[in-house]
């Protein structure tokens, strides 16, 4: 966590990552940008094109609806080499179960596996900034895994959301 940019610096780069993207499209090159593990990007380029005047801006927010966030345990999962299921590539000390022992489904959908269902529905479980941010429904809580990591508690708020209060309010 050291290591990761400032929020100040996150949101610079984020600039710069839709400046030089758009460069490329002004330019004719048809390209797709994607940044990962960090939902907050999602409503910080909306209201960055909202502030543009940006006519796709509708449009963008649609979409990030649609994905809505992170998902984590509900459409992301991770099997590894000796059948081991965790709820993402990132979240290892989590087994879920072992595909060897039993089949996917009876793992993923467990009813038993208190985390795992917590995880399915984080919005509820979500504390800090996240439980009232005006776009949970977009980011879902961010990453649960980094929240995890930096506090201890995956209900947590994600400590690398760098959305302002006036942007989540």
């Amino acid at each position: 966590m050291a290591e990761d940019l400032s929020h100040d610096q996150t949101r610079r780069t984020l600039d710069l990552i839709m400046d030089r993207t758009r460069e490329m499209i002004d330019a004719g090159r048809d390209v797709e940008v994607l940044t990962v593990d960090n939902h907050a990007d999602g409503p910080y380029v909306y209201l960055r094109m909202v502030k543009q005047g940006d006519p796709r801006a509708e449009e963008v927010l649609e979409l990030l609806r649609m994905n809505a966030g992170n998902s984590s345990g509900l459409g992301i999962g991770c099997i590894n080499w000796d059948g081991d299921v965790y709820p993402d590539q990132f979240w290892r000390h989590r087994v879920l179960g072992n595909v060897l022992e039993k089949p996917f489904p009876a793992i993923w959908d467990n009813p038993d596996n208190d985390f795992l269902m917590k995880l399915k529905g984080k919005k509820h479980h979500v504390q800090g900034r996240c439980r009232t941010c005006r776009w949970l429904d977009v980011c879902a809580g961010n990453f649960r895994a980094r929240a995890e990591a930096a506090t201890g508690d995956p209900w947590a708020e994600d400590p690398a959301c760098y959305l302002s209060e006036e942007e989540i309010s």
